[in-house]
């Protein structure tokens, strides 16, 4: 999946964003998907294609990301890296129907799906992401290609996260939108899930991010199944994004 780039040129998922107004401003009115690739954090580097652009106080804001969105590992955990956050969504279906693979086809010796702890995203963004969208699918019917195919074309960086849970994708959604909420996650019972740690860096933006921020970031991935972090051109320096999640990463 992701093998290759490509473009999105049609007014549809985050290429709707203020369409006609960005073409009003000689917009060529097209953004770029990257492919994705197997790397490591020392080669993140920004490329040269439009990824996200909008409109801001009649001017035209064109925002560049890395060259590809990045599949990684840290502490065993798998990691993907991408520029627009709504990605997330294809590669939390991807892993939980991993997960539940044994339970689908019947295998020997596997749980009972009543048994499994419901799924939960914790949501570390300043935005919460969960706008109605009027598409819609049953990840209990979708093929992968169908889930990709509605990642790219069907929601946008606002709504991925309610399309996951109406899905059936996810059970639960922690949202962690401020840093009172970050620091006192002793109140939220992290036990009763399996959770995909979703991180949008753009929740530091003007503020400084602290050695007990990534204490606690640590915290949460050490009993995390997956990590999606997104970059978000447009609502923070991508430089800036990039010292965030080697931060993180480190």
């Amino acid at each position: 999946m992701y093998k290759q780039w490509t473009y999105i040129t049609d007014p549809i998922w985050n290429n709707e964003f203020s369409y006609q107004e960005r073409i009003g401003l000689w917009s060529v009115g097209k953004i770029f998907v990257p492919s994705l690739i197997k790397w490591n954090l020392d080669n993140l580097e920004i490329g040269s294609e439009i990824v996200f652009e909008e409109v801001m106080d009649n001017k035209l804001i064109s925002c560049t990301w890395l060259k590809h969105l990045v599949e990684t590992t840290y502490a065993w955990i798998p990691v993907y890296i991408m520029d627009n956050h709504n990605h997330a969504l294809f590669f939390r279906y991807r892993h939980t129907k991993q997960l539940m693979s044994p339970l689908i086809k019947g295998d020997k010796g596997g749980f009972k799906k009543e048994d499994m702890k419901p799924f939960a995203v914790i949501h570390i963004d300043q935005h919460a992401d969960t706008k109605e969208n009027i598409n819609s699918f049953n990840a209990k019917y979708a093929s992968p290609q169908e889930v990709l195919n509605f990642t790219n074309v069907a929601c946008n960086v606002g709504n991925f996260i309610t399309s996951a849970k109406d899905a059936g994708i996810i059970d639960e959604i922690i949202q962690i939108r401020t840093d009172y909420a970050l620091h006192n996650l002793k109140d939220i019972d992290f036990q009763k899930y399996n959770y995909i740690l979703d991180i949008d860096v753009d929740f530091r933006v003007g503020k400084e991010f602290s050695s007990k921020d990534i204490e606690l970031i640590h915290a949460l991935i050490k009993n995390s199944c997956l990590i999606t972090i997104a970059t978000s051109p447009y609502f923070i320096d991508q430089k800036e994004a990039i010292a965030i999640i080697k931060k993180i990463l480190s």
